[in-house]
């Protein structure tokens, strides 16, 4: 995997979102051939049942800056809980998921999380089993699953095209599985995807010591369905009729976290070829713009030029302590370079225009 694909892909998924995720539903669709279209990934709700408030989802709707840092700080307090569920004594407790503990502990745990309070969990007295309890509980509260709404039909529908080539070869079979799925968490915003992944992490970490604690993947696939795919708002009947294929979909994120969460090399292909092409047809519009008298690629160069000088005088008002931080700075090689470098550009679109 090549660093500089690496980076282009996620500069491009952070600086360009939405032609980022129309890609990545398009390789997903493609893959899948005619099992899934990009319009399947809009969820309707049920309207006759509603969402509950989530505690991740209040981080986007917050006004002021003192509210978005007490949301910030109750989802780091849950991260404590997940590091501390982490620790090798507590994974390998029996029923770490299944045992509650105390109830008013409990609820005194999650009042610490709401506030955001640092936790040390070294000099409390809060048992493994009343942890893992509160992390539940909060992943109860969001309000849509942790892959989201708009998602959970194409994990369920990369689940059942497992099971429809179940004669298939295996090694291909799974190949697609792992592909189609990376893709999915690519579409999953960011603050969902850190605590999905950690959260994941975790889990795995538990299945892998099943002979100690009792709870295999799939037993942690069909208690953490509701929380990682199911939507809020789906009905009871719904999801016991489709128990089955959230459960499984759940256990296969819980038992390969390590390779999903890599970007696979399709899709840095795709995303190179994406951008390369989108800057040849820009190219290809400066030269039509020129030839049709329009402002072209000596606007862009003017323009560039303009912009370094705007910069020279903006600095005019700095103090002489910068001034002499700043001395020696090669400003006018950046620009010299810069022209050049837009100069060479406009030799391109030339030979474009003469080889027309």
């Amino acid at each position: 995997m090549a660093l500089a694909s690496l980076e282009m892909t996620r500069k491009m998924k952070r600086k360009d979102p939405e032609a980022y995720q129309r890609l990545v539903k398009r390789l997903f669709c493609n893959e899948l051939d005619d099992d899934f279209e990009e319009s399947d990934f809009i969820y309707e709700p049920d309207s006759s049942r509603k969402d509950s408030t989530g505690c991740l989802t209040g981080m986007k709707r917050v006004k002021s800056q003192e509210t978005l840092e007490i949301a910030e700080s109750r989802v780091s307090a849950l991260y404590q809980v997940i590091e501390y569920l982490g620790l090798g004594r507590n994974v390998t407790e029996e029923g770490i998921f299944r045992k509650s503990g105390s109830l008013k502990k409990q609820q005194d745990l999650m009042e610490r999380i709401d506030k955001g309070e640092e936790i040390s969990f070294e000099n409390c007295d809060f048992t493994t089993h009343e942890c893992a309890s509160v992390l539940k509980t909060f992943l109860g509260n969001l309000s849509e699953p942790l892959v989201t709404n708009s998602c959970y039909l194409a994990h369920l529908q990369v689940a059942l095209h497992a099971d429809k080539h179940a004669q298939d070869d295996q090694a291909t079979v799974v190949e697609k599985q792992i592909f189609c799925t990376q893709l999915l968490l690519e579409l999953i915003p960011e603050e969902y995807f850190k605590l999905l992944k950690d959260l994941l992490f975790l889990l795995h970490g538990v299945s892998q010591r099943e002979d100690q604690n009792k709870m295999s993947s799939s037993n942690l696939g069909m208690m953490f369905s509701t929380h990682i795919l199911c939507p809020k708002s789906m009905s009871p009947e719904e999801l016991q009729s489709k128990l089955g294929l959230f459960t499984k979909a759940t256990t296969f994120l819980i038992e390969n976290p390590s390779i999903l969460f890599t970007l696979p090399e399709k899709l840095l292909v795709e995303v190179q070829s994406f951008l390369s092409r989108r800057s040849s047809e820009g190219r290809m519009s400066l030269a039509k713009r020129s030839n049709q008298g329009g402002p072209g690629v000596e606007c862009l160069i003017a323009n560039t030029v303009f912009s370094f000088i705007d910069k020279e005088d903006g600095a005019a008002g700095v103090d002489e302590e910068d001034e002499e931080e700043k001395e020696g700075k090669p400003v006018c090689g950046q620009l010299e370079n810069t022209v050049m470098s837009q100069f060479n550009l406009n030799l391109d679109i030339l030979n474009i225009k003469d080889n027309k």
